[in-house]
């Protein structure tokens, strides 16, 4: 059901639970974010996998952005059908049926997709030469994380002529997200972790270019490495989504963003002396790392998440809480919890200012 009918209304009209941003804390994750980059050479190629919403992937080009990342190519064509035509799927695109898609999708916008095999090359080369479309290609290089990409400058080299000489395709360059290194929590260990992976990279584009090939992307960064990734040469463009909103595992890093995305939950029940329940459960919040933490009510400890429901206690010393009272919960992961939800609601000063829809929920 659309709720534009509660932009103008107090917070408290908001039904629960709900998915709320914090309009000033979110333009101040991104002032921040405008701040690294001013005077850098790098770009910022945000990934829409964090917030899945077509307003807010066009509020981070108005501010420079030049382009957006999507983990699947369902995310890519709501951007792109919202208008948002230069995309890039940090995934590889398999099958004959997204194959499909991301020829078309090529024909009407400026789309790149992930490869790290020759038979994919092969299979997306025929579905976009035989709809006369230009497919932009990343070859993604597995920089530690071990998970997708070519572990070596070789295969690298190889992916990278083929692409350049199959037909309806197009090199734009490389890819190499450092994963195992966004969550590091020493400070030193993670600058380490990250330059490895940044030099891995770099230096495997060095290689292709060596080979003759001209590589105009090197693509990199989480959150967690944004600047690590943003100040190492050779690096043209970074990948950070979580930055906008933050959740509990990047808010134990040094970062310079602030809790911006909470779920907002009522008081349902108080059937003990510290005991409280709120509406929020599993479907509404995301417990993939830990328990959320409530940004509203400190002296409330969430100890555990059924389908519907969060169970806590009220620590000694805090404030009471009734049925009926709103908490609001930070997540221990933000992109999963976007992705429970149909709208965003954003809120400043206490009222409701826009209800932005979710538009790339469970697109695949």
């Amino acid at each position: 059901m659309n709720k534009t009918f509660l932009v103008g209304l107090p917070e408290a009209s908001i039904p629960t639970p709900a998915l709320v941003l914090d309009a000033a804390a979110f333009e101040r994750n991104l002032d921040g974010m405008d701040a690294f980059l001013a005077g850098r050479r790098v770009a910022l190629r945000p990934h829409a996998k964090t917030h899945k919403t077509p307003m807010i992937g066009h509020i981070q080009m108005r501010r420079g952005a030049i382009g957006l990342c999507c983990a699947t190519l369902g995310e890519a064509e709501a951007m792109i059908y919202a208008g948002l035509d230069h995309i890039l799927v940090t995934s590889q695109v398999v099958g004959e049926d997204k194959v499909r898609r991301a020829a078309a999708l090529a024909r009407w916008a400026d789309l790149m997709v992930a490869v790290d095999s020759r038979e994919n090359l092969r299979d997306l080369s025929r579905e976009a030469a035989a709809r006369g479309a230009r497919l932009g290609v990343i070859v993604e290089v597995d920089v530690g994380m071990g998970r997708c990409g070519v572990r070596s400058p070789e295969d690298a080299i190889r992916l990278a002529r083929a692409a350049s000489e199959l037909p309806g395709l197009v090199f734009r360059g490389l890819m190499g997200y450092e994963g195992h290194a966004v969550f590091i929590g020493d400070r030193a260990d993670r600058e380490d972790a990250g330059r490895k992976a940044n030099a891995g990279l770099v230096e495997t584009a060095e290689a292709v270019r060596r080979a003759g090939i001209p590589v105009e992307i090197v693509s990199a960064a989480g959150t967690g490495t944004f600047d690590i990734a943003g100040d190492y040469s050779g690096i043209t463009e970074l990948q950070t989504g979580s930055y906008i909103f933050m959740d509990l595992t990047y808010g134990k890093l040094d970062l310079p963003f602030e809790y911006a995305l909470t779920a907002l939950a009522t008081v349902i029940s108080r059937p003990g002396p510290d005991t409280v329940v709120l509406d929020c459960g599993m479907k509404s919040i995301s417990v993939e790392r830990e328990p959320p933490r409530p940004l509203s009510f400190p002296g409330l400890e969430i100890l555990k998440l059924s389908e519907e429901h969060a169970t806590g206690r009220i620590l000694p010393g805090a404030a009471e809480l009734r049925p009926g009272d709103r908490v609001k919960l930070v997540p221990s992961h933000c992109c999963t919890t976007v992705n429970l939800y149909d709208e965003i609601f954003v809120v400043r000063d206490g009222r409701v200012e826009a209800v932005w829809p979710v538009e790339a929920r469970g697109a695949r």
